[in-house]
């Protein structure tokens, strides 16, 4: 089966109904935020989602993304290769379904005012929240070894400097 691209947005209510499904890509550049977090360029995503309509009768958003990234290692400052991939449920909210009304395992969403949902920013924040909150690698692969960072008491030459706010303090005493 050939990928096509997913579409940016759309209506959650109608798709659920149709039992449409998405297998294919979401072009990188689009995921301003996402690209943020990178030190190259984020390539395609290749995503897989389906709208369906579960036993309780709750329209439904079903995912799974997938992609390789490079980001900056926080220990050593080198790029490394990063595979994220994430799963994910969404159930919209609309007059008939309502948040409360959903299974736990269901995160609510809100349609936007034409009563669709954004397909590419669902992937793109799910990828963000699938990411470590700091990237290392390994500590064998990693150039800067745990053991040679230093931690505690600072280099007492470095405390020697004056204070910039001295001047402050002697006026306050006048």
């Amino acid at each position: 089966m050939q990928k096509v691209r997913v579409p940016i947005s759309v209506d959650p209510v109608k798709s659920a109904g149709k039992q449409l499904s998405y297998l294919g890509l979401i072009p990188g550049k689009n995921l301003v935020r996402l690209q943020e977090l990178l030190v190259e360029a984020c390539p395609d995503i290749d995503a897989q989602i389906h709208f369906d309509v579960d036993e309780q009768g709750i329209k439904v958003i079903r995912g799974h993304a997938e992609v390789t990234v490079v980001v900056a290692c926080e220990r050593c400052g080198d790029p490394m290769i990063l595979p994220v991939q994430c799963d994910f449920v969404y159930a919209p909210i609309t007059k008939r379904q309502k948040a409360t009304d959903m299974p736990e395992e269901y995160e609510p969403i809100d349609l936007d005012e034409l009563g669709e949902v954004n397909l590419h920013q669902i992937v793109e924040d799910e990828l963000m929240l699938t990411m470590p909150v700091v990237p290392k690698h390994d500590e064998q692969a990693c150039r800067i070894k745990a053991d040679a960072m230093q931690w505690g008491e600072l280099d007492p030459s470095a405390e020697a400097k004056e204070n910039p706010f001295a001047v402050l303090q002697s006026l306050k005493r006048k």
